[in-house]
């Protein structure tokens, strides 16, 4: 009888473990610049360190979760976009989010805005979009909408693909709730709850 039970348990663990791996999706988290390109950087927050923490951050609690992310840049070095997107092809991933940190010599300009491929015509994916767009903007930082863009991490993208500008390093009420560990955290924690819902999709 323990025998039978013994290989009932390893059965239905070898099925539970083939399901997951039929079913998993792989996720991108693309940190934007690196290297010798830090991208916007007004002396106290710097985007491409920015972004690569926030990454980092966001893989390690999707792990947590048995999502699965791959991140393009897992230190801080130049990845040109060429090779990110021949990273993005290898991958197949289900989605692919790039992070960023927007920059204007107009001090005044502020919020996060979410952009997609401007040639996309899919409902689904502009809906996506627009749920991100208000999931990363908290706090201070206002939700400047949906946007479509020709950046060629989104135009050469197979896969539904957005950019996300976190808020204006260059203005000042973002800059500061931008380096906050606590909206850090939430930003990453919020995306990480969207992966999450996504996966069940």
């Amino acid at each position: 009888m323990k025998k039978k039970l013994y290989l009932f348990a390893i059965t239905s663990l070898f099925a539970t473990s083939t399901m997951f791996a039929q079913t998993a999706k792989t996720f991108v988290i693309d940190a934007g610049h690196g290297g010798f390109d830090k991208g916007s950087n007004n002396g106290n927050i710097v985007e491409s360190e920015y972004s690569l923490e926030l990454a980092q951050k966001i893989q390690q609690l999707a792990k947590k979760k048995n999502i699965n992310v791959i991140l393009t840049r897992d230190r801080n070095d130049n990845l040109d976009l060429q090779s990110r997107v021949n990273k993005m092809h290898e991958l197949n991933p289900e989605l692919v989010i790039s992070l960023h940190l927007n920059s204007s010599s107009n001090k005044e300009l502020k919020g996060s805005e979410v952009f997609i491929n401007k040639d996309n015509t899919d409902p689904h994916t502009e809906k996506i979009g627009a749920e991100l767009a208000q999931l990363v903007s908290m706090n201070s930082i206002e939700n400047r909408g949906l946007k479509k863009a020709n950046f060629k991490i989104l135009r050469d993208s197979k896969k539904p693909t957005f950019l996300i500008e976190l808020g204006f390093a260059s203005n000042p009420t973002d800059a500061e709730t931008l380096k906050s560990t606590f909206h850090k955290n939430q930003l990453a924690e919020k995306i990480v709850q969207f992966l999450e819902n996504y996966q069940s999709i």
